[in-house]
């Protein structure tokens, strides 16, 4: 995938004070992944993959008292943020999904919300978790599937030729690099979310807000005319004179 690490990692750095403030569409994908959360599970790590501020941590943390929790993330101002909500209750790490430091068949669970579809190579970091889960273990994972801002980038294709919006893996792409990856057993399930805002400025503000702007390698460098917005603004359809975003969520279970 045409994503540029160093500018992703810089771009939620920034978001990290104003996140939770901005993120109710990812609070509420993240309830509907953790309903898939085990009753019991077997002895090992909890770990937050891509954990931003911490909000699945926390519950993870509530769910099962006395088990083990690592947030993970590459944006060391995010977990500074998780900190300030979880304390000392967690283990924090600076780390790459890719990539990630995690002792072979350590953990029991790991949870990541919305965090795959910024890894620039996320078979690794499909390969990375299920390395890390022990046998037995569980991977709750949401990611954005292919459709996400589609009205966005159909609206782009009509201004210029830039990439100004980024890619999203198609579902039985994904269940291909679980498949890859080892899993014994997995259930893949997407659904449409589609979001009114009114104006197009309202939606680039929650998408820089979260750290979700564009961050292909390939974006346009130079910063966008008023000229340029008003063509978007002339192409992007609306509904009942709102901007609508389409979102498209995928959950998977996966047992290794």
């Amino acid at each position: 995938m045409n994503l540029d690490k160093r500018w992703l990692r810089r771009s939620f750095s920034a978001a990290a004070a104003d996140y939770d403030r901005l993120a109710a569409l990812q609070r509420r994908i993240g309830e509907r992944l953790l309903t898939g959360l085990p009753r019991l599970l077997p002895a090992g790590a909890l770990v937050d993959v891509g954990a931003g501020t911490g909000w699945c941590a926390e519950r993870l943390r509530y769910r099962y008292p006395g088990a083990e929790v690592l947030l993970v993330d590459i944006a060391e101002a995010m977990l500074h943020q998780a900190r300030k909500r979880l304390k000392d209750e967690a283990a924090y790490l600076v780390a790459d999904a890719e990539r990630l430091p995690l002792v072979d068949g350590s953990a029991a669970l790991i949870v990541s919300n919305l965090a795959l579809q910024w890894c620039p190579d996320p078979r690794r970091a499909v390969e990375a978790m299920a390395r890390a889960l022990r046998p037995g273990g569980r991977l709750l994972l949401s990611t954005f599937a292919a459709g996400t801002l589609a009205e966005l980038r159909q609206a782009w294709a009509r201004v210029d030729r830039y990439s100004h919006v980024n890619e999203f893996l198609a579902v039985p792409a994904l269940e291909g690099l679980l498949r890859e990856a080892g899993f014994r057993t997995w259930q893949v399930d997407a659904e449409t979310l589609r979001c009114r805002y009114p104006s197009l400025a309202a939606l680039f503000r929650e998408l820089k807000g979260i750290g979700a702007h564009n961050v292909t390698r390939d974006r346009p460098r130079h910063l966008l005319g008023k000229g340029r917005l008003r063509c978007l603004e002339a192409a992007y359809s609306r509904e009942n004179g709102a901007v609508v975003a389409s979102f498209v969520p995928a959950y998977v279970i996966a047992v290794k």
